[in-house]
């Protein structure tokens, strides 16, 4: 799918979700909370544009460069 790659920058849990497919996004919004260390971090969109797809739910383990989202 062509856009831009929201990535996970570290392994932790998704805790929600504050974007949904076809939601517009500035650059900066933030997209989904992610907890990591037990912190919870809140995951920005690196640019403009609309949500094309989620790749994982609430709940769901990560991995680092783990595609979490596509913005177009």
């Amino acid at each position: 799918m062509e856009g831009t790659p929201l990535t996970a920058p570290m392994p932790g849990m998704i805790v929600s979700y504050e974007k949904n497919v076809g939601d517009s996004v500035e650059a900066g919004d933030t997209v989904l909370i992610l907890e990591a260390m037990k912190m919870e971090n809140a995951l920005p969109a690196p640019c403009a544009g609309t949500i094309k797809a989620i790749n994982f739910s609430s709940g769901d383990s990560v991995a680092k460069n783990d595609v979490l989202c596509v913005i177009g």
